[in-house]
């Protein structure tokens, strides 16, 4: 769409990938350059603009698709900076957007009011953050558990469920957590989470360690006239196309193929 000025918007960079690009320092950049336009961040189930004009504080729009979340001000931006720190993400440069500009008063007075409690925000936005977090990974993790199942079903690779109370069994002492996941879960509003005493790294590495024994003894037992690994991976790399974003994010994408034992990219 055209600018303020009735010039239509040039394209500086597009679709960069967050796994090279430092959005905080690019943003930086921009500034020194008196750089004026609008910065796009585009990630899993999430989105954001910065809008930049020469000598004026970064303006920002950010929309979380999973809480329905739209927020602007400095804990916005803050929460930009940190979402883009990892993989899977796409950002792009506009130069000449001021989308944002012709937006009105009240928003610049929002910002205003905003920018007062910043340390407050940023401290809220970080707790809130992490409980979504903590919620998608759970959910990630039900979806993963969810497709080794179908595929075990599908193959005739026996009853997962306890399968699976017996690969949890054997990693007791390395995740303690497994032997009852109820232990690491809680509930709040009627939404389930990890607990906030769970570590989010160990919780995943554990599901998946976990899952890659269910599927390496369904497999075993198989003696090869059922393909079990087969139906895994299929299952799985349905699941990778359908939440590629989420898995990355959370180092669920590396784990896809060991648990199903064999490649498929």
């Amino acid at each position: 769409m055209p600018d303020r000025s009735g010039v239509r918007p040039r394209v500086v960079h597009q679709n960069l990938d967050t796994a090279y690009v430092s959005l905080a320092a690019l943003v930086r950049h921009l500034q020194q350059r008196d750089f004026e336009g609008r910065v796009h961040v585009e990630l899993d189930e999430y989105d954001a603009d910065i809008f930049l004009g020469a000598r004026e504080r970064p303006r920002v729009r950010e929309r979380d698709h999973v809480t329905g979340r739209e927020a602007e001000g400095e804990a916005a931006l803050q929460r930009v900076f940190v979402r883009a720190s990892e993989p899977g993400g796409r950002v792009s440069v506009f130069e000449g957007d001021f989308e944002a500009a012709e937006a009105g008063e009240h928003r610049a007075a929002a910002a205003a009011i905003l920018a007062n409690s910043t340390i407050a925000n940023t401290e809220t936005a970080a707790r809130t953050q992490d409980e979504i977090d903590r919620r998608n990974v759970l959910q990630l993790s039900g979806e993963l558990i969810a497709s080794v199942e179908r595929a075990l079903v599908a193959s005739g690779g026996g009853e997962f469920a306890a399968r699976f109370r017996a690969a949890r069994g054997g990693l007791r002492e390395q995740y303690p957590f497994l032997s009852s996941l109820s232990s690491c879960v809680e509930y709040e509003g009627g939404e389930s989470r990890l607990a906030r005493g769970a570590d989010v790294v160990s919780f995943v590495a554990g599901v998946c360690e976990a899952l890659r024994r269910v599927v390496e003894r369904a497999a075993i037992e198989d003696g090869g006239a059922r393909p079990v690994r087969r139906e895994v991976a299929r299952e799985l790399a349905a699941l990778g196309e359908r939440r590629p974003r989420a898995l990355a994010r959370f180092n669920f994408t590396p784990q896809l193929e060991r648990i199903a034992g064999i490649r498929w990219t």
